[in-house]
């Protein structure tokens, strides 16, 4: 069988993501291949446009894509219209796939009213929730997506017909006659899928995302503290993401008041948060604690190694389709605290691998830390289950079978 997955990235959240699918899928002797806009690994089967031509029309093609917005209030939101023309298509049949696997398609990457012009069985993976939105990624408190999207709250939007109903004429037109299978990595996406008016009629299937469960394990503490330099005698806090500190859907301003609320407990006086996947800030935010920062780490055996580092991980997002950073520090046998919605409600076990707080509560995100650090031996107990959880359900040889299979019966 072969198969082209399309991402429009192979770094970054959803990057990574469609990256290890698809070294998934090698281990089992699935032939995919990658199609990309901006590539930053050597694979050959990874393809980008090449020509210099070509690179700069796909450096430009996001900026161009949101031009549009300039003419509402909101420009600053995370909103894909989707509307330029691509070549995906062409790009496709030189593949020659049996089954095509969208990612994240959004940032100008997809047409998305001409989805109907590939000729083969699609099968989607929803990093978030563009695919069924007017060209939000995320809806908030918004339900738009469940009708046919217009007064865009993202875009602070007064107007019925506005560019997120427009978005989503295109869509429902386009996806009417194509052949789709919708995979979720998520229970909370999925049914956020079957609500929405572009994909309630589809079969929808829930897959969690991948996960090497060789690189990302359990190692000794101590050695790898020692690897960042961080105290052997404090309790360590571990936060990190993509922008980590800068966007709001990461919910570091929560982090902030769980952590100044913790600092208030002299029990607590050795506690050492650290921050990867962004700088330390100028000014820098008071959370009761010296933080340390690491920035951006580039491979996947630091930041199991920095999982490793911690005594626990905290996830205080607001939305995310999957959590990939929970699975990650699970598999590492670091418990999690994060709140009990979308993505991490299917990743933690309350109690058991860790701790679901109550959303949005800081006070509760703050009990969370202090259920798992304040006994050590609960602690430990939370570790082991924590790392049975990641090799239960996302180790790559399961997940590639699961999607090996979704792609047959689209066939």
């Amino acid at each position: 069988m072969k198969v082209t997955l399309l991402n429009a990235y192979d770094t970054g959240g959803a990057g990574t993501a469609t990256m290890r699918i698809y070294r998934a899928l090698h281990r089992i002797g699935v032939d995919a291949t990658i199609l990309v806009d901006h590539k930053n690994t050597e694979d050959p089967k990874i393809r980008a446009p090449n020509t210099a031509v070509q690179k700069a029309w796909s450096m430009a093609r996001p900026f161009i894509d949101r031009a549009p917005l300039r003419f509402y209030h909101s420009n600053d939101t995370v909103f894909s219209p989707g509307w330029l023309p691509d070549s995906l298509p062409s790009r496709v049949d030189e593949t020659d796939p049996d089954v095509l696997h969208f990612n994240w398609m959004g940032g100008g990457f997809l047409d998305s009213g001409s989805v109907n012009e590939f000729d083969r069985p699609i099968v989607w993976r929803l990093p978030d929730m563009w695919a069924f939105t007017g060209g939000c990624h995320y809806a908030d408190d918004c339900e738009g997506y469940k009708q046919t999207c217009g007064q865009c709250p993202a875009l602070d939007s007064q107007f019925s017909w506005d560019i997120s109903r427009l978005t989503w004429h295109r869509k429902a037109s386009a996806f009417e006659d194509a052949d789709i299978t919708i995979v979720a990595p998520s229970s909370w996406l999925a049914k956020r899928a079957e609500e929405s008016s572009l994909f309630r009629d589809r079969q929808i299937e829930v897959i969690p995302n991948a996960l090497d469960t060789s690189i990302y394990k359990p190692w000794e503490q101590s050695f790898a503290r020692d690897v960042f330099g961080i105290d052997k005698d404090r309790r360590v806090i571990l936060f990190g993401a993509v922008n980590a500190t800068s966007d709001p859907r990461k919910g570091f301003d929560l982090l902030q008041e769980a952590l100044r609320k913790l600092s208030k407990n002299s029990e607590f006086d050795d506690v050492q948060p650290v921050v990867f996947g962004s700088s330390k800030p100028e000014d820098s935010p008071n959370i009761g604690y010296d933080a340390r920062y690491t920035g951006y780490l580039h491979d996947d055996r630091s930041l199991a190694l920095l999982y490793a580092a911690a005594d626990v991980m905290v996830v205080p997002s607001r939305y995310e389709g999957f959590g990939q950073t929970a699975s990650e520090s699970l598999a590492c046998g670091t418990p999690v605290v994060a709140f009990d919605a979308s993505g991490p409600s299917d990743i933690v076990d309350h109690r058991e691998s860790g701790y679901l707080a109550e959303p949005y509560d800081s006070g509760d995100l703050s009990n969370g830390l202090r259920f798992v650090l304040e006994d050590e031996e609960r602690r430990e107990n939370l570790s082991k289950a924590a790392r049975q959880k990641a090799e239960n359900k996302y180790a790559m040889v399961e997940i590639a079978k699961q999607y090996e299979q979704v792609y047959y019966n689209a066939l």
